[in-house]
């Protein structure tokens, strides 16, 4: 890869320094341009949460052009599509976890799930949904052109970057440009839509490569306008009717005050098609594959009793919401059955809702709902964005569960509708599943009393209760 600058001649026997004249003078200089906000989001395929914060981006998005966005593969670990370029961005905007965003790299005000206003540089992608649309300006005080050349026989790229600026009190500006790609088949690990994921996820708005500094480059601006040129060699691998330029500008490092993307192969939508957010508007189509149809064996979900041997009372006190949440899991660590040939355990989650000042395991016989409200029972182990009941028995094979934190189903059981009846050392559901055949269900304490934590467990503030950040 190589990116050259206009900056110097260097004769035989003199060095002189000269600035670059913009070759578009007919650049026409405004009162103002109509800004495009950069939208950079921190992820990973291996971060099982990822893949909702992506959709929540989207959705907030929509089909307005006016977003550019781009996605680094850091903030959770390395993985098939990070760029050491994309790790700078992320340690100088100090993120700390993924699935993250950020909004032109500035303070963004939205609410919480508590519906308190809260203001950050970088946030969890869910918030967005709450950020009023008034803070970000419709105009801006510079604009940029970007003019892309491919040679397809040799891969080479020539990129060129102009614009002007409707203030003349600004002497230079830091311009960022790099190549993104979208459609690249790869796995993705999901805790939100399958539990496991997918080999074959499609993924989008990828940095590629930088063509300036990861930083960016400061540029000379003359007369309010300015121009700059770069050539890189796209790889092999990379598809360019799938790749995008992205360039914008900012004040140093933050924040960016305008943002522009143009398609490598003019005519295409530079993957905008796969993923919405390109060039101009496109339907917005589930980029998800079909995940694969979850395996309820109907030996099980007919069965009339089942009985789970251990069973442990987990305190937690979500009080940002307004109610405490109890978690009573239960399991079979020694009763291995078998699904699909292969040995299994049993599993289950089920959650119960109180009030706040409820400081014992509450007993008595709830309802089953998606209610989330005290005097509720929620019978899953995930929410997904319309927090319905989706699960809440699985068999699964990996029991190294309880150090990883998370499972891998072999086969799942949907609950329907049901009661939650609670004793002191032992829980019974009676209900029914999604196929319609009755459910009874009943946890024991081994040990003869609910095991309760000594001390509740508080939601972080700057995370939805359905996410999971982790540190680089």
């Amino acid at each position: 890869m190589k990116y050259n600058h206009c900056l110097a001649l260097i004769g035989l026997s003199t060095l002189m320094l000269t600035a670059c004249e913009p070759d578009t003078p007919s650049e026409p200089i405004l009162e103002a341009y109509p800004k495009k906000h950069l939208i950079e989001e921190f992820t990973g395929q291996d971060c099982g949460y990822c893949p909702y914060g992506m959709n929540c981006i989207h959705e907030f998005m929509g089909n307005d052009t006016n977003w550019v966005l781009v996605l680094h593969h850091y903030g959770y670990q390395k993985d098939h599509f990070s760029v050491s370029g994309s790790q700078t961005i992320t340690k100088a905007l100090k993120v700390d976890g993924a699935p993250s965003v950020t909004i032109n790299r500035a303070k963004t005000k939205y609410k919480d799930e508590g519906g308190r206003n809260r203001s950050a540089t970088v946030f969890h992608p869910a918030y967005m949904e709450t950020a009023d649309r008034s803070q970000f300006d419709e105009t801006t005080y510079a604009s940029i052109n970007i003019s892309n050349s491919y040679d397809a026989d040799t891969r080479e790229l020539n990129v060129k970057v102009s614009g002007a600026l409707s203030r003349n009190d600004i002497e230079s500006l830091r311009l960022t440009v790099l190549v993104k790609e979208s459609g690249m088949v790869d796995y993705q690990q999901d805790y939100f839509f399958t539990y496991e994921g997918w080999n074959e996820f499609r993924h989008t708005n990828a940095v590629r490569a930088f063509l300036t500094n990861e930083k960016g480059d400061e540029i000379v601006i003359n007369k309010q306008r300015y121009s700059e040129n770069f050539t890189i060699t796209l790889k092999d691998k990379w598809e360019a009717e799938n790749c995008m330029v992205v360039a914008f500008l900012s004040e140093d490092f933050q924040p960016v005050i305008q943002a522009e993307q143009r398609p490598v192969l003019e005519g295409s939508q530079g993957g905008a098609d796969i993923r919405h957010g390109g060039i101009t508007a496109v339907p917005i189509t589930d980029y998800y594959p079909e995940p694969d149809p979850v395996k309820g064996p109907s030996d099980y979900s007919g069965i009339e009793v089942d009985t789970f041997t251990y069973t442990t009372h987990n305190y937690q006190a979500y009080d940002s919401f307004g109610f405490n949440y109890w978690t009573i899991m239960s399991y079979n660590a020694d009763d291995a059955i078998k699904v699909d040939n292969t040995t299994c355990m049993r599993f289950v989650y089920l959650y119960l809702f109180s009030e706040l000042d409820q400081t014992t395991l509450p007993t008595g016989t709830f309802e089953l709902s998606t209610s989330m409200e005290p005097g509720t029972a929620y019978a899953g182990y995930r929410d997904d964005e319309k927090i319905e009941i989706d699960g809440s028995a699985f068999y699964f094979a990996n029991k190294s569960y309880f150090n990883q934190g998370y499972l891998v189903p072999v086969a799942q059981w949907l609950i329907a509708d049901g009661t939650l009846t609670i004793q002191e050392n032992k829980w019974e559901l009676e209900g029914h599943a999604q196929n319609g055949a009755p459910i009874h269900l009943i946890g024991l304490s081994t040990n003869g009393q609910a095991n309760v934590s000594p001390a509740p467990f508080k939601v972080p503030e700057r995370q939805p209760k359905w996410a999971y950040s982790f540190g680089l």
